[in-house]
């Protein structure tokens, strides 16, 4: 993975994070973060990891991509 993509993950996982975690968003929050990174306009990789507290939190690993489970469709 090249450095421009990595700060593409991050960012769409900080997007991802700020909307609340919204399942079957990650296209749009890729797309997004893309689009920021080509304008430039999207925060530094130190200002999406500062906490409340203002000490370096490094961005957890998004969960893994789930495919729809339909084992459990129609049952009550």
């Amino acid at each position: 993975m090249d450095d421009r993509e990595e700060l593409i993950r991050r960012r769409a996982y900080a997007i991802w994070e700020q909307e609340g975690r919204p399942e079957g968003q990650d296209k749009r929050h890729w797309e997004q973060a893309s689009r920021e990174m080509t304008r430039g306009d999207a925060p530094s990789p130190m200002e999406e990891t500062e906490g409340a507290t203002g000490a370096l939190n490094p961005p957890a690993s998004p969960p893994p991509r789930r495919e729809a489970d339909n084992s459990d469709a129609g049952q009550v």
